[in-house]
This record gives structure tokens, sequence and C-alpha cells, in this order.
């Protein structure tokens, strides 16, 4: 299994990419809606529509990534921590 996978490592890693993915899903938001009230074509409702909830997910990863850091102490290996 990738190192990168396992729960608790790599954590700021995982919260930096969900974080990028939060700022491209905010910004297709905002050009959605702003499109929508600029000429009420119902596609660009929905597109902000699930936008925003691609927002709302990315934004609930990168909470998690940051909540579930693990601090290893030195004692232990990498086959350990892996584990």
């Amino acid at each position: 299994m990738l190192a990168v996978l396992c729960h608790g490592r790599y954590e700021p890693l995982k919260a930096g990419v969900h974080g990028a993915a939060l700022g491209i899903a905010a910004v297709c938001t905002a050009y959605n809606f702003a499109a929508w009230v600029a000429r009420r074509q119902r596609h660009s409702w929905i597109n902000a529509t699930l936008y925003g909830a691609l927002t709302a997910w990315e934004y609930h990863q990168v909470r998690h990534h940051l909540d579930c850091r693990v601090v290893w102490t030195r004692d232990q290996t990498d086959d350990q921590r892996a584990a």
C-alpha cells in the first residue's frame, strides 16, 4: 500500500490537495451563480448548485485531514507507522 494513503500520514499534503479542489469549486460556484443571475439559464443554476455541494464536501475533507493528524513518537519505525 502506498504510504501516502495510510491514515494519519501526510495529512497536511492531503489537506492541501483538497484545499486546491475547494478553491476551484468555490470559483466555479461563484461563476455559475453570477451567470445564472445575469442570464437566468437553468443549466447555470444546476451547475452552481452542484459546485456548491462540491465546495461543502471539499471543505469537510480539508477539516477532516487537518483534524486527524497523528503525532508519532521517535521510537516507532516507518514499518510500525504504516501498520
